[in-house]
């Protein structure tokens, strides 16, 4: 990694023979940094960043990229907004400074903002009509009330109309600063050609964030909402859509790794998974069930989402608690841990044959950690779990006392 003066981080996965090359730029900005009125302002400047700049009209940039066939992107989160594009190799320089000039030099136009604005809350709307996916919104707002952490990234309807592109400038000056960005690539772009242009882009000095080696010690699992609540919505819906979770470690703890081992057990992506097992294969309750571990820089969510029947929502229910409570009552025997390590290797391996999310995936870590694990390093990590520890993740955790649950009926 490479520090500028301004403070920006550059990073640089050279594969000099790769015909698609992909360049990014992280922002360590998202919903939990906007003010109480303005939910979705880090959203709408994400939106805003294609529609014009200094140098360029919106319909430059489209043009700009899509007659090479390169494609621009970008996401925002509780606590990065990521701008991306990918390439055929021979243009990654045009991309790059793309993806400098768009994080840069946006002007966020009045007249493009009114029509943003339409596009922003028709995509509030489509989300409002599936429950599977607005109770997750709800659900991170019930377990970290009040803190701005609970925000929905989309914003309410009513947020979305106050804001301004007076409220989206301050914003943009305010947080897209070099000592909060990341620059980061994978192809055929070195080092030099980033520092080049990151160089002429954000010329003099700034203030390096700091990295993680000098954050403090692991807090306790911070408790926004300290009372455990249930939330029954009546919606109409077809089924039940059904969360359980609670606030979990941050992305810097070092039991993060146990915990998702512990979710990926209960709820993975695998159909032996326990709670399928149990839910679907053996009781026929529910037609998906997954376990989710999200680790924040201060705390996280653990949760298990099912949809089932009206009719087999409590019996569904139950049985989640019944497994959360086997792994306290039953530790992971040896052989157990090891099966379970086994199809996590293996994953492993099929995910890092995924080019882009491998990409931002980089980046991300970078921006908020300022490392990224090799394969070979997390490898050696997953090796030293063991079952003591996972039992001892289980039971500070696995508490139903401390379970938040909403219930879409």
């Amino acid at each position: 990694m490479h520090t500028l003066p301004s403070g920006l981080r550059i990073i640089a996965s050279v594969e000099p023979e790769a015909a698609v090359s992909y360049v990014g730029l992280g922002v360590r900005v998202g919903a939990r940094d906007e003010g109480l009125r303005w939910h979705g302002l880090a959203h709408s400047i994400e939106h805003m960043l294609f529609k014009g700049t200094r140098l360029r009209s919106s319909s430059q940039i489209i043009e700009r990229m899509e007659s090479v066939g390169a494609e621009l992107n970008a996401y925002t989160t509780k606590e990065e907004t990521m701008l991306y594009a990918i390439a055929p190799s021979r243009y990654a320089r045009r991309s790059l400074h793309m993806i400098l000039d768009i994080a840069a030099h946006s002007t966020f136009p009045e007249r493009e903002w009114a029509k943003e604005q339409e596009v922003i809350l028709d995509e509030i709307h489509s989300y409002e009509d599936s429950p599977s996916e607005l109770i997750f919104d709800e659900f991170e707002d019930q377990v970290f009330r009040p803190h701005r952490l609970g925000h929905a990234i989309l914003g309410t309807e009513a947020s979305v109309g106050r804001i301004t592109v007076e409220a989206q400038r301050r914003f943009h000056s305010t947080y897209y600063r070099p000592e909060r960005m990341v620059l980061f690539a994978r192809g055929v772009l070195d080092m030099d050609d980033l520092i080049a242009a990151a160089e002429w882009t954000f010329p003099g000095e700034g203030q390096p964030l700091i990295s993680s080696s000098a954050l403090p010690e692991p807090l306790p699992i911070p408790i926004y909402n300290k009372e455990a609540r249930r939330v029954v919505r009546r919606r109409d819906t077809a089924q039940s859509h059904v969360l359980l979770g609670r606030a979990a470690y941050s992305l810097y703890d070092p039991r993060r790794l146990a915990l998702s081992l512990l979710s990926s057990i209960l709820g993975g992506s695998g159909m032996n998974a326990r709670l399928n097992m149990q839910l679907r294969e053996q009781r026929g309750l529910v037609y998906h069930v997954e376990c989710n571990y999200t680790p924040y820089t201060d705390t996280g969510l653990f949760s298990v989402y099912f949809g089932s029947s009206h009719r087999a929502e409590a019996e569904a229910i139950e049985l989640v608690y019944a497994e959360l409570a086997r792994l306290v009552a039953e530790p992971l025997t040896q052989r157990a841990l090891e099966q379970a390590l086994r199809q996590t290797r293996g994953q492993m391996i099929v995910a890092s044959e995924q080019r882009e999310q491998h990409f931002l995936s980089m980046g991300k870590s970078f921006l908020h950690t300022g490392t990224f694990e090799s394969d070979e390093v997390l490898q050696e990590r997953l090796s030293a779990l063991t079952p003591e520890l996972l039992h001892e993740v289980a039971t500070e955790l696995f508490d139903r006392s401390m379970f938040h649950e909403l219930i879409y009926r």
